[in-house]
């Protein structure tokens, strides 16, 4: 099945201006991927305060004919034993949500709305020592949502106080190919 792209923030060269809420949470930020292409980034790490409750939205999405939807999203996420004199305020996971429309709504996030899809985790965090030597340990998580009934969606990302930057996300469906079989009948 071929895949069709509906959203890809590496492609994008200009800001993304997705909604962060509050605005002192998830930031914007010009960064490199891993074969130092320039790309957009989120990244908040408020993992000195408690309570945190950082939301970033992306654009809506019209979903075409779509059904169902895979989210592949590529992360950094900081170790937290590896932060000095952070007590139990940090966190190494942080949550998808989406939320389906008909037509772009707006820049208010409502959160009570959004559908979770799950709490993402990453296999490997990384260290002030990792750091220092540019090694990026990227994460790769997929999840799939759907059966999507309306024209488009939008994806949110919660962070409840980890270090995390979100270095791409992408958004597509698989096209499934209709094949015809054709009988020969041999008497």
């Amino acid at each position: 099945a071929a895949e069709v792209l509906l959203l890809d923030s590496k492609a994008q060269q200009t800001e993304l201006e997705w909604i962060s809420s509050p605005p002192n949470g998830w930031e914007e930020i010009s960064g490199l991927d891993e074969n130092y292409t320039p790309i957009r980034t989120y990244q908040v790490c408020q993992v000195m305060e408690p309570n945190q409750n950082n939301w970033l939205r992306t654009n809506w999405i019209s979903k075409g004919n779509a059904q169902r939807i895979f989210v592949e999203l590529k992360f950094t996420l900081r170790d937290c034993n590896s932060l000095p004199g952070v007590l139990g305020t940090c966190k190494e996971t942080f949550n998808l949500y989406y939320y389906e429309t008909d037509y772009d709504t707006g820049r208010n996030i409502r959160e009570n709305l959004y559908v979770k899809i799950d709490t993402i985790a990453a296999d490997e965090s990384f260290t002030q020592g990792d750091l220092g030597e540019r090694k990026m340990k990227l994460n790769t998580e997929v999840r799939e949502i759907g059966p999507l009934s309306k024209k488009g969606f939008y994806l949110a990302f919660q962070d409840v106080g980890a270090c995390i930057a979100l270095v791409s996300v992408k958004v597509y469906y698989k096209k499934e190919f209709v094949e015809h079989h054709h009988h020969h009948h041999h008497h």
